[in-house]
């Protein structure tokens, strides 16, 4: 049974990330002592993403909404992340068609999603488009697991 260890709620305001990122950096850094610099910038990418996808895109900037943001460490080289917002959701399916279908390196939006995908091992969005939650394998014994 997986632990939840780490839990923040945080109003949404794009000034609140940074600290956001920065207690689930010194948590995640605890959590797992051997932390590559490699799986560090990927979590830190991955939650800037998130985090920030939720407030603007998610709750849209209302400071009156939050965002909250969970962490389970899975054995000893693994993490399962939640970030929920209090939007009225998106619809994921046509983001991914159109991720799939289409380089978004170059359009305006859509690149965090794709970039999230590519750095997670599991990335799955629940039916509301309010939440979103991955799971992430970390490098162990000097073995990168990620998916890449």
């Amino acid at each position: 049974m997986k632990a939840q260890l780490f839990k923040k709620t945080f109003p949404s305001e794009l000034k609140c990330i940074r600290t956001v990122i920065e207690e689930i950096m010194d948590y995640l850094c605890c959590s797992f002592p051997s932390l590559s610099s490699e799986d560090y910038f990927d979590c830190k990418l991955i939650y800037n993403e998130l985090l920030i996808n939720a407030v603007i895109h998610g709750n849209e900037n209302d400071k009156s909404k939050f965002v909250s943001v969970t962490i389970e460490i899975i054995g000893d080289d693994s993490i399962y992340s939640t970030i929920t917002d209090e939007g009225n959701g998106f619809d994921y399916n046509r983001i991914l068609k159109e991720i799939e279908k289409t380089d978004r390196l170059f359009l305006e939006s859509g690149r965090g999603i794709q970039l999230v995908q590519s750095l997670t091992n599991e990335l799955h969005y629940e039916p509301s488009g309010k939440r979103i939650s991955f799971y992430k394998r970390m490098s162990k014994n000097g073995q990168n697991l990620s998916c890449r």
